[in-house]
């Protein structure tokens, strides 16, 4: 019999950063099942010179769950901010590219650092095959590549109509397993075509996840995104969710209710042509039961020395989402 409920994170990016992060400080079983698309910045390094799939996020969700106090906790968070070719890359990127050398393995590897770093949970790659991510666009415009989309060249008001990935891939049996034996599965915050919706192209994930008996909840981004959600709407958030998963398998969606966001991070989003996301449903949408509550700490992140990638600034507070998930699911 489990002694503690099971979650799965569903995601990438920051949004599944801060998602570990809270749920860490509650009693239940973790797993992050994490996309494996990212091409920009130094995962592009990892895949076009050591010829790795993307470990950023890996990383990432590494130090979220690391319960090794010391100081190569810190260490593998760290970014260079200067030298040719390495500035902008994260030394745990390189750690694992290291130890993928020298076990031949990077799934092992990754095994292989996540005990070193006492790492409280599971950190799953949804595959293991070498794909990009395609964006159909409704003008019919086709761009190859995660970075490229997240980091638009093209008009980013315009609506992604399609989604894939080359060549097609399908989901690991970790994974499957790990859906499968959850009670709650989280899906989001982050990128929505890139960090979300990019997991539900994977063949078999969306299968897996009707089958699985979880609590499923979609927790709502704060910001539109220039090239990904540009003018997007809670209910259109959830309209494209239907087109790639299922509301009727969908039990909740979280939206945060303070929306008291500084200025100065406003304008900031603005010049990007990001807004915040227009809450427009009731206390249901179709048979998804709308929860809202405070999440939103007050704090603007601001950008790590070296890094030359576009990062949400304002983001969702890991100790009020803790509190919240844990009154409201876990009490």
């Amino acid at each position: 019999m489990k002694q503690k409920p099971s979650v799965v994170v569903l995601g990438g990016g920051t949004g599944t950063f801060m998602m570990l992060q809270a749920l860490k400080r509650l009693s239940v079983d973790l797993t992050a099942i994490l996309t494996m698309v990212d091409d920009g910045g130094s995962n592009r390094v990892l895949r076009d010179e050591f010829g790795l799939l993307p470990t950023s996020g890996i990383s990432q969700c590494i130090v979220a769950l690391s319960e090794n106090p010391s100081l190569l906790r810190e260490l593998f968070n760290y970014r260079y901010k200067q030298g040719n070719g390495l500035s902008g890359m994260r030394f745990g990127n390189l750690f694992i590219a290291a130890l993928t050398d020298i076990l031949g393995s990077q799934k092992q590897a990754i095994a292989e650092t996540v005990k070193l770093l006492q790492v409280k949970g599971k950190i799953l790659p949804i595959s293991y095959d070498d794909v990009r991510l395609v964006a159909t666009y409704e003008d019919g415009t086709e761009v190859v590549g995660e970075h490229e989309i997240d980091e638009p060249k093209h008009d980013g008001k315009l609506k992604i109509v399609n989604l894939r990935t080359e060549p097609a891939t399908k989901v690991t049996d970790e994974a499957k397993q790990a859906i499968l034996e959850a009670d709650y599965i989280i899906i989001g915050p982050g990128d929505f075509y890139t960090n979300t919706a990019a997991n539900f192209v994977v063949d078999g994930l969306k299968n897996v996840l009707l089958k699985s008996s979880a609590k499923k909840i979609f927790v709502s981004n704060l910001m539109t995104k220039s090239g990904d959600t540009y003018g997007y709407t809670l209910q259109t958030f959830m309209e494209e969710l239907d087109k790639y998963y299922s509301l009727n398998d969908l039990d909740y969606v979280v939206v945060n209710s303070n929306t008291d966001y500084p200025a100065e991070a406003l304008a900031l989003y603005e010049e990007k042509q990001s807004v915040p996301v227009e809450d427009d449903v009731g206390e249901e949408y179709k048979s998804v039961k709308v929860l809202r509550a405070d999440l939103f700490g007050g704090k603007v992140h601001r950008p790590a020395a070296g890094d030359v990638l576009n990062r949400s600034i304002l983001r969702h507070d890991p100790d009020k989402f803790a509190n919240f998930f844990e009154e409201q699911f876990l009490v």
